[in-house]
């Protein structure tokens, strides 16, 4: 089967979850004798078109667009089936005006629409009339790279978080306040992996580069406890890659899809001083948490692959 995918993403760099799913899917095709395509001939279509966003974006090569559809479709009379990866949202986000209308459209376009999150389906069910079928498959980390680390908590937190884009809803307001906080702390300590927002100044808090995927695992299992206070996060894969190493994870209450999977394996907090509280109770349900993690998580790429391809299966 010959499949084209929409977005090229450069490999061994550091990634967002679209990207590291890219790549991944496109290597567990290739093993099951499979072509993936990143371009596509008029002349000598492919089985099957897979789209992760309606916009032309340089920085992750998505050089397939909802114009290209259009044309395809009205222009061109071409019939090939779509299935459509919804991982984002309009407003609060900073994106074009025209992006969930153009994200509706081209879920109405595809034969098929997977949503990463519940929250996810719902944000656009608010938004407009979507008539294909769905399904809603969450991220899933790469099993060999992100696994538990052996349990060795001593009461002492050591807080880690990674984010590569710099924008402020990643959580950057509960950030400046937890490094703020942590002066003349002696038993919590935070680590940031990433980007940092604009005009933001930490002075308590250890800050390391963006990593790609090995040495990412490895820093996070140097901690104890995840955190995230990003919001209105369609699904993510920051808070899934720390739990995935063994970390219990604090969340935002207003997370969006990182609550489904952090309510399993963690604490929400609602504002600073909620925050503050659940530092201190996932400190005494710490080997509680980390069990349930050992006993339960299983968002692990591989199957979350086999379930993206028994659609494939079930359209082509």
């Amino acid at each position: 089967m010959r499949i084209c995918f929409s977005m090229c993403p450069p490999e061994n760099v550091p990634a967002g979850g679209g990207a590291k799913f890219v790549l991944g899917f496109k290597d567990f095709l290739i093993e099951r004798g499979h072509k993936v395509e990143f371009g596509l001939d008029l002349k000598n279509l492919p089985d099957l078109i897979f789209m992760f966003d309606p916009r032309h974006l340089g920085y992750s090569r998505n050089w397939l667009t909802i114009q290209h559809i259009r044309q395809l479709q009205d222009v061109l009379g071409v019939s090939i089936p779509i299935i459509h990866r919804m991982n984002d949202i309009g407003a609060p986000k900073d994106r074009p005006p025209s992006y969930v209308s153009d994200m509706i459209e081209l879920a109405n376009r595809s034969k098929h629409v997977v949503y990463i999150s519940d929250w996810l389906r719902e944000y656009y069910e608010k938004k407009g009339k979507i008539s294909t079928n769905v399904d809603i498959i969450y991220n899933g980390v790469d099993k060999e790279t992100f696994f538990p680390k052996k349990y060795d908590f001593d009461g002492k937190v050591k807080l880690v978080t990674h984010h590569w884009s710099n924008n402020f809803l990643k959580g950057w307001d509960i950030y400046k306040k937890i490094d703020e906080w942590l002066e003349g702390q002696h038993d919590v300590e935070f680590t940031f992996i990433g980007n940092i927002a604009k005009d933001i100044q930490l002075k308590n808090t250890t800050v390391i580069q963006p990593l790609s995927s090995k040495p990412l695992a490895e820093e996070l299992r140097k901690h104890n406890v995840y955190i995230t206070a990003s919001r209105s996060e369609p699904c993510g894969m920051h808070h899934i890659e720390g739990i995935a190493s063994g970390l219990p994870i604090l969340y935002h209450k207003e997370g969006g899809g990182i609550v489904e999977a952090g309510e399993k394996y963690g604490l929400g907090f609602e504002n600073f001083e909620d925050f503050k509280s659940g530092v201190e109770e996932i400190r005494q349900k710490h080997k509680k948490y980390y069990n349930k993690i050992i006993d339960e998580f299983d968002n692990y790429a591989e199957n979350i692959y086999k379930k993206y391809y028994n659609i494939i299966e079930r359209i082509v």
